[in-house]
């Protein structure tokens, strides 16, 4: 079972590790092999974190909010609006799932990664000032 006590700074935890994942990859912004790994290490750690926020946190989130009474309307298209920049981003590291992808396509690349971190980096702000805020 997962501890709910400590489920908000276990998923702002892995939000810092997602991010020094893309920063390693931004560092080897030349070096197609190491933007590679540095992208295989994002993927497992997003889905980890993307199974328990979605699979646990959104839920259990919904369930306090509905008990007290609340309307949860805005916050299911929160939810709704962060599982779209979650499909940005998986669709992103599905196209660049190797080093020849990467390599094959730099100028691309660079371009969707740029836009990536920024997506990433909106998603981590809203829902740090926002929905883990509603958590207690």
């Amino acid at each position: 079972m997962t501890d709910l006590v400590n489920i908000v700074p276990t998923l702002i935890a892995q939000h810092r590790t997602l991010e020094d994942d893309l920063g390693q990859a931004n560092a080897g912004i030349d070096n197609e092999v190491k933007i590679d790994e540095s992208l295989k290490k994002f993927t497992q750690d997003l889905h980890e974190h993307l199974t328990l926020e979605n699979d646990v946190f959104y839920v259990e989130l919904l369930k306090k909010m509905k008990d007290r009474g609340q309307d949860t309307t805005q916050t299911e298209v929160f939810i709704d609006e962060m599982e779209k920049i979650a499909q940005t981003i998986t669709a992103f590291l599905e196209k660049f799932n190797s080093a020849e992808n990467i390599k094959e396509k730099i100028s691309e690349f660079k371009v969707e990664f740029g836009n990536i971190i920024e997506a990433l980096k909106m998603r981590i702000e809203a829902e740090e000032a926002g929905v883990y805020l509603y958590w207690e």
